[in-house]
Order: C-alpha cells, then sequence, then structure tokens
C-alpha cells in the first residue's frame, strides 16, 4: 500500500477515536450532572418567620427530679428555598416556668436551634434534632445553678385542620452540670417527652416541604 494512503488511514482511524473519546466525555458529563440532579436535596419553607408555642408539664431530672407546670416557647425561622441534607433554619427560646426542686422555686430557660433531617410523610411530618443549652435559676435571686447541654429528638407536623404540633421526645444526650445544681451534676439529663402547639398566626408555624 503508498504510504500517502497508510497515512490518510491513520489520521482518519485516530480522528474517529478522538471524537469517540470527545463523545464519551460528554456523555459521562451528563450522566454525572443528572445524577447530582437527581439526589439534591431541597428544603422549602413557607410562613411569617415567627410562632409561638405551649406545653403542659415536663419533668427534669438526674440524681433528683424537677417539675415543671408549664411551658412556653418562641420561635423564628427563615423563609426560602435551602439546597442541602438538612435544614437548620429554626431558632428560639423555651421557658419552663414555676419548677420546683428540692423545695426551691426555680425556671429553666433553654435556647435551641432545630436542624431538620427527614420528611416521612410529605408536606405533613418532619423529624429532626435539637441543638439545646439551657440554664436552671433559683426562682428569687435569678442565680444560676445548673447547667445544661446536648441535643433531643423532635417531629413537627403541619396539621391541615387544627394547630400545628411539635413533638420533643424524651431525650437522654443532655449533661446537667453545676457544683451548686441540686437535680445532679456532671450527670446524664433526662427532660420528659413534651407536646408543643403552636398559638400564634391561628396556630400555623413554618410550612416544611422537601423535595429531592
Amino acid at each position: 500500500m503508498h504510504r500517502d494512503t497508510k497515512t490518510r488511514i491513520k489520521v482518519i482511524t485516530m480522528s474517529r477515536i478522538s471524537r469517540l473519546v470527545v463523545l464519551m466525555t460528554s456523555v459521562a458529563a451528563v450522566v454525572a450532572a443528572m445524577a447530582g440532579t437527581a439526589s439534591a436535596v431541597t428544603w422549602h419553607i413557607a410562613g411569617t418567620g415567627t410562632f409561638t408555642a405551649t406545653g403542659g408539664q415536663a419533668t427534669l431530672s438526674a440524681t433528683s427530679i424537677q417539675v415543671c407546670p408549664g411551658l412556653t416557647v418562641t420561635g423564628t425561622y427563615t423563609a426560602g428555598s435551602f439546597a442541602g441534607v438538612t435544614y437548620s433554619g429554626v431558632t428560639g427560646t423555651a421557658t419552663y416556668q414555676g419548677c420546683t426542686v428540692a423545695g426551691q422555686s426555680t425556671e429553666v430557660t433553654c435556647s435551641y436551634v432545630l436542624t431538620a433531617t427527614a420528611q416521612p410523610t410529605l408536606t405533613t411530618t418532619t423529624t429532626g434534632t435539637a441543638d439545646v443549652t439551657c440554664g436552671v435559676t433559683l426562682g428569687a435571686s435569678g442565680a444560676k445553678i445548673c447547667h445544661i447541654e446536648g441535643t433531643a429528638p423532635g417531629t413537627y407536623t403541619n396539621n391541615a385542620g387544627s394547630a400545628d404540633t411539635a413533638i420533643r421526645a424524651t431525650s437522654s444526650s443532655l449533661r446537667i452540670t453545676g457544683s451548686g445544681c441540686a437535680i445532679g451534676n456532671n450527670d446524664i439529663a433526662h427532660i420528659s417527652a413534651t407536646t408543643l402547639t403552636l398559638t400564634s398566626n391561628g396556630g400555623n408555624g413554618p410550612d416544611i416541604l422537601r423535595t429531592a
């Protein structure tokens, strides 16, 4: 075969291989992009941005038990759409009132950040974890005697025909400290399960929708 003919065949073959490589690379990029899009999680939050709620009796226990007959909660949240596996836009304060421990009148105030992690029932129920930091103070002087810190699991439900509710499950991931703390010092603390009922905005809180 003539040398020029061989050269042309070689050039044509290499050109086809190059085009094939480019095509395969492009297909791989498209598939990767589609996979990334399919697995992307976005949280869509709607509402006014603030809420209030109330709850019933709760107990805080370690080496001794503190009983609190009432609970009020205030909160804020960021509305909009947020890409990510979790959503941590709900924050606020929980105040346990009228508490007593070892014959002393006390009050418990907790700050929290709620992180939504899953939505087993679309647009209705959202589960997550609250990072909690609490202080127990004496009712008479306001002096802080206990510090509580840790996490507690929870569930938030958008109810169509009634007020929204939030349930904080009993937690065993809280640590309580304080040399003068009558509940315990450097012990695992347990806060009993509590159901909160939203009282503001006609009982409506954040409307949470998770899409993937």
